[in-house]
Order: C-alpha cells, then sequence, then structure tokens
C-alpha cells in the first residue's frame, strides 16, 4: 500500500473551489507503506485502508455509506433512522454503540474494529478508545470549519475517501451532489418562482415554544440552497458554529419577506402551537403563503448524501 498523506491545509486549498467544478482529489505522494492521516491532534500512520470503521458520529457513518462502506458499528441507529432521510441504508449487522455524546464502550469494543473516528466532544474517553483501536478526532466547529462548511464537508468526505481507500468515490459523490444543483438550478430558474429569497428553518418545540435554527450563509444548507440558485435573506449575521442561529418568532420577522423553507419532526407540535399566535400569523411568509416543508429527514449537518436529500426535496416542494 502506499503512503497517502492527508494534510487538511492541503485539503482546504485543492477544495476550495470545488463548488466550480475544479479537480479535488488529494495529491497525496506515494513513499512507502500506510496512510498518514492528520486530525486535530496531529499526524497519524495507519498500515492502510480501514475496514472495520466505528463512527461516533451520524455525519461519518453518513460517510462511509456514501462510499459504499458499511461502518462495523455507529452511534444511535434508531435516531439516525428517524432524522437521516438518505439513499443509502445502514447493514442490519451493525452494532449500535449507544449515544453520541456518551457511546457504550464495551459494545464499541464487541465490534473489533480496526479504526475509531469521532469528534472533539469525544476527547473524555479517548483513552478508552484508544485501548481498543486507534482512534482519529476531527473538529467541524473550528474556526477554520466555521467559515465554509460546505468546503469543510468536502475535505471530510475526501479525507474519508483517503482513510477507506475510496477516493475516486468520494471525488465521485462529490461531483454527483454538485450536478444536482446546477440541473436543480436549471429548474428552479425556469419555475418563476415569486421570490428566489429564502429563510431554511430546522424548526421544533421546547416546552411547547417555538424555537427556530436560522441558517447562516456560511452553513452547509445554505451553501448548497445558493448553489440551485436561491439566496439567503439572512445577511447580518456573521458565520456561526455548525452555521444556525437560534431565534424566536420576533427574531424570525426580521427575515420575512422570503420563502420559509422548513424541517419539522412529524410529531413536534411547533405549526399547531404557532396557529392561534397573532405575531406569527402576521409575518409575510405566513399571510403570502410562501411557506415550503421539505419533510422531517433532512439532516441539516450530514454529508454529501442527506444534502441531495435536500435538493431532490427543494425542487419537488417549489417546481410544480
Amino acid at each position: 500500500m502506499k503512503k497517502l498523506v492527508v494534510v487538511i491545509a492541503t485539503l482546504t486549498l485543492l477544495l476550495a473551489g470545488c463548488m466550480k467544478k475544479e479537480d479535488t482529489a488529494p495529491k497525496e505522494t506515494p513513499t512507502a507503506d500506510g496512510i498518514t492521516v492528520t486530525d486535530i491532534y496531529g499526524e497519524h500512520t495507519l498500515n492502510g485502508p480501514a475496514k472495520k470503521i466505528v463512527a461516533l458520529e451520524w455525519s461519518q457513518a453518513e460517510e462511509l455509506l456514501a462510499l459504499d462502506v458499511q461502518p462495523v458499528a455507529m452511534a444511535d441507529i434508531e435516531g439516525f433512522g428517524k432524522w437521516v432521510t438518505i439513499d443509502k441504508k445502514v447493514a442490519d449487522g451493525v452494532i449500535d454503540v449507544g449515544q453520541r455524546g456518551e457511546p457504550n464502550i464495551e459494545e464499541i469494543a464487541k465490534a473489533k474494529p480496526d479504526l475509531i473516528i469521532g469528534l472533539k466532544t469525544h476527547e473524555k474517553i479517548k483513552g478508552d478508545l484508544e485501548k481498543i483501536a486507534p482512534v482519529l478526532l476531527f473538529d467541524h466547529g473550528s474556526d477554520e470549519a466555521t467559515k465554509d462548511l460546505y468546503q469543510d464537508m468536502t475535505i471530510s468526505l475526501t479525507r474519508m475517501g483517503v482513510i477507506t481507500g475510496k477516493e475516486d468515490a468520494a471525488k465521485a459523490a462529490i461531483t454527483h451532489l454538485e450536478d444536482k444543483m446546477a440541473q436543480a438550478k436549471e429548474k428552479i430558474n425556469a419555475a418563476n418562482l415569486a421570490t428566489k429569497d429564502f429563510v431554511f428553518t430546522q424548526a421544533y418545540s421546547v416546552n411547547e415554544a417555538p424555537t427556530f435554527r436560522l441558517f447562516t450563509p456560511n452553513g452547509l444548507v445554505s451553501n448548497v440552497l445558493e448553489g440551485m440558485g436561491l439566496t439567503n435573506k439572512i445577511q447580518d449575521q456573521k458565520p456561526q458554529p455548525w452555521g444556525f442561529v437560534e431565534s424566536n418568532v420576533e427574531g424570525l420577522a426580521k427575515y420575512q419577506e422570503a420563502m420559509l423553507l422548513h424541517t419539522v419532526q412529524k410529531d413536534d407540535p411547533l405549526f399547531k402551537n404557532l396557529s392561534t399566535n397573532a405575531a406569527w400569523n402576521g409575518l409575510h411568509f405566513v399571510k403570502n403563503n410562501e411557506m415550503y416543508d421539505l419533510g422531517p429527514g433532512v439532516w441539516t449537518f450530514g454529508s454529501v448524501l442527506s444534502m441531495e436529500t435536500l435538493v431532490d426535496n427543494v425542487v419537488t416542494t417549489l417546481v410544480k
């Protein structure tokens, strides 16, 4: 196995123009056996492509599925099935290792992995995990990632392609998403919409009070929607970690002269609770019927497969 060097700074430069369809393949230099990967702690050398991977975060599990690789174990499979609607399914034999924030060490050990992948939030259990297998932890909430979360997604998927020996599949998956975005843009341009300005929200109820995650221009979702020819109405926010700010109805009013694209879980009474809310009913997009339900399974923090679901749902909803 030739040595493949993956350095985040290099990938950032290579992927910066990915939405312009530039070649995003990492330029590794063959030198010796092994694969060198850089995580938040520095460089780590693997003996070769990982085959039995535990994914502690849903986005990492989705990356594996996008590359046609099943994790041997992952966190919260039931929750993944509820929140993440994608074309690829988790195989029946994949071990559930519990919650993403507090995975079960014993269940991870049962999977006998050759690699465990997680986030910076898993630092507190890193020592326990390293007794089982090599560990790589990444930070999608870093200042660098926050600048452009679409670019961070492509960097992460490209890196996973190297880790698994599926570099070509990773490149193809990114290209496939961007082709879908371009095709969607043509359809949306031909639809003669009343407005192309949007506000995208992942909304939910907390003690019956409505909470709106409003996605900012640096966010993954916003980048994809703008790649489809729409324009984010929210332009007064600096880049936000994870690409959103939280708001109530009053805060949402600042952006009301746009279409509201939303994803809300089916069992959430949010809109029922808002039906008698005078401030809500007075909003421009409510009064003018410019609200569009994109379905409950659009995972806004996923990878290319979740973003393909977003593209498909937007086109189905907006293009009549």
